[in-house]
């Protein structure tokens, strides 16, 4: 349990440094020190790769035992706060990016 509980761990900051890294890039776009063509191809991948750990976190927090119950490894209410926290980010994200393409599309009639 504790090597579940270290992964889980090790998998929520690498989320959360990712989505840091989606932020970063948002913001270089945005101030177009960046095009958002190139934006937008590097969130991406990054975006995705946050996504998986966040679902990773969640798989290890939760473990079935031989009897058939579920054990946490953390409480619920701080497994809540965590998944609502990197959900509201990933959200705060790809709207911030489907913002940015639609003010592209207006200003130049293009997308990205």
């Amino acid at each position: 349990m504790r090597v579940r509980k270290i992964l889980a761990i090790i998998c929520y900051t690498v989320c959360l440094l990712a989505y840091g890294v989606c932020g970063y890039i948002s913001y270089l776009s945005w101030e177009t020190k960046i095009t958002h063509r190139f934006g937008f191809l590097l969130f991406l991948p990054v975006w995705i790769i946050a996504f998986w750990f966040s679902t990773f976190f969640t798989q290890l927090v939760t473990v079935r035992t031989k009897d058939g119950s579920n054990k946490v490894l953390i409480g619920k209410k701080v497994r809540n706060i965590l998944n609502d926290i990197t959900s509201l980010i990933s959200v705060v994200l790809l709207v911030v990016w489907a913002y940015m393409v639609y003010q592209q599309y207006r200003a130049t009639g293009t997308f990205l």
